[in-house]
């Protein structure tokens, strides 16, 4: 994007929903070239590069209005239907403003057109790799690769990468691109920004900390979807990211260039991660939303490679993922058309009504999810939640809950006896029943205070790299800034089933060598 003052010129409308504008006003100086006006319910009026334009105008962009934000929350939170489209954009316009901000206060970097450019194009396409359901994707990715005992790590950003080729080359976008500067060299820096890579110029390091900022988590893509989810969930949101931007400072630090905030908006960075935490422990880790996704996990891998697509062929989800990532070549590209395909509704509407009599149990399960509020139709239930102060497997704690199924199912069937249940008629409850789910949640970087990887200066002339006391904000921050949550489901949704669940749930916690009465906290399952 250039720094000339532009003005308001012709106003059109076109089929993306947004204005199109010649050159707008701008703080800084550019070259004459159309803009896009975007009305965002998050940012407002927000204008756009041409590039990143032409960018938003492909298959394989237009793709993220169809795969949600955050997952399976919108049967918790009803807003909460907004998508990775409306996300990528909000980015990329806030990459654009952090960057010239930091352009206008410190003309001693020289920071070029180019450079400006290539962040908002990694802002935009940084999460052009999402699957399904967003991170829920990745979630069904590692328990595909456990179940087949493949150690590889599936990331989206990955993905994202090899996307952002396969775009360019598919929709001959690079004659545009070059236009304005952006060659094989910038697409390769973009790349790098999108996957949080070590920067090889120290000069230029400030740049990898604006999109997917890995030292602080300090970054563009958290402010917006912090903002977003927010905004769409009906929570509020207390951290103010154009405080931030208006204090940041490009300062050397150990040969790097870093960006660096003012002192005096300490409180407002811990406003950051608190908000983070704020909306794992209220909305991301709601024991509604956990149940609901692990049944959609558990659908996906009965489904996978069995269910018809919308031109017929077979959906081979976990190998058009893995080869979307990892192929090279031809391969690569026909995994990456394949991949297009993988969205939220293709998937959900595909496994629901799958004629193939091995995708049953599977259709049955997303069916449950639409009738959840007949208890005894197929929803899983909620045995239990146990915070814990460190990590344990989920394996563990499976074959720990296993273990005292036998002596659960006698002592609960005997309970039933001379009931309107009757024992004899009761099925015990087996290990496939139970599932578990770990989840941590804390502020951003596990059991560490983030802030303490955040760069500070100081007015004073003194230059003062990192505040040396977190409590010189407030002597009120916790103790700690991590916690593991451990939600423990049955599949089975009769009564019985959960009294036995229920009956492991308690005897596991109560005799076990992981339990630390100083630390842990129990939470019933009717006080949920």
């Amino acid at each position: 994007m250039s720094f000339t003052e532009r003005s308001l010129d012709l106003e059109k409308y076109d089929y993306n929903g947004c204005h199109c504008l010649s050159p707008s006003p701008k703080k800084f100086k550019s070259a004459n070239f159309a803009t896009k006006i975007f009305c965002d319910p998050v940012h407002g009026q927000i204008s756009l590069h041409p590039a990143c334009v032409a960018i938003i105008d492909t298959p394989q962009f237009q793709r993220l209005r169809s795969i949600k934000q955050t997952g399976f929350l919108d049967y918790v939170y009803p807003g909460a239907t907004h998508n990775r489209f409306s996300h990528s954009l909000g980015v990329c316009y806030l990459a654009g403003k952090y960057i010239q901000e930091l352009a206008e206060h410190q003309p001693e970097l020289s920071i070029t057109d180019v450079d400006v450019l290539c962040v908002e194009l990694a802002g935009l396409c940084h999460d052009l790799g999402h699957g399904p359901f967003s991170h829920s994707w990745e979630k069904y990715m590692h328990m595909a690769n456990l179940q087949k005992k493949v150690n590889t790590v599936w990331k989206h950003e990955v993905v994202s990468v090899n996307m952002l080729d396969y775009l360019i080359d598919d929709n001959n976008l690079l004659p545009i691109l070059n236009k304005y500067g952006i060659g094989s060299k910038e697409i390769s820096l973009i790349k790098d920004f999108i996957q949080g890579a070590k920067p090889k110029d120290g000069s230029k390091a400030f740049l990898y900390q604006i999109v997917n900022n890995d030292d602080s988590g300090l970054d563009v893509d958290k402010w917006d979807y912090f903002l977003r989810d927010c905004h769409y969930l009906g929570l509020p949101c207390s951290f103010e990211y154009e405080r931030l931007m208006q204090f940041a400072k490009v300062c050397t630090i150990d040969g790097k260039s870093q960006i660096c905030f003012r002192d005096k908006v300490l409180e407002s960075v811990y406003n950051v991660f608190r908000t983070r935490s704020n909306l794992h422990r209220l909305a991301y880790q709601h024991k509604v939303c956990i149940i609901i996704e692990r049944m959609f996990l558990d659908a996906f891998l009965l489904a996978d490679g069995k269910c018809s697509g919308p031109t017929g062929e077979i959906l081979n989800f976990w190998d058009w993922s893995m080869s979307a990532a990892y192929a090279h070549g031809e391969t690569l590209k026909k995994a990456l058309e394949h991949y297009c395909q993988l969205t939220d509704s293709v998937i959900f509407l595909c496994i629901k009504y799958a004629s193939q009599p091995d995708v049953k149990k599977a259709s049955e399960i997303v069916r449950a999810v639409e009738k959840r509020s007949l208890k005894t139709n197929g929803l899983y239930q909620h045995v239990g939640l146990k915070i814990l102060p460190y990590f344990v497997s989920e394996a563990d704690i499976v074959s720990g809950l296993c273990q005292l199924l036998s002596a659960a199912n006698e002592r609960i069937i005997s309970s039933f006896v001379g009931t309107k249940a009757s024992g004899k008629n009761l099925e015990p409850i087996t290990d496939d029943d139970i599932c578990v789910c770990v989840v941590p949640v804390n502020w951003g970087k596990g059991d560490k205070n983030p802030v303490d990887y955040v760069h500070f200066y100081s007015k004073n002339p003194v230059f003062n790299d990192r505040l040396s006391n977190c409590y010189d904000v407030s002597a009120m921050l916790p103790k700690s800034f991590q916690e593991i949550q451990v939600h423990v489901l049955c599949r089975r949704s009769d009564n019985f089933a959960f009294q036995v669940a229920r009956w492991c749930f308690e005897n596991f916690w109560n005799c076990s060598n992981i339990k630390n009465s100083a630390n842990i906290s129990t939470k019933s399952h009717s006080h949920l």
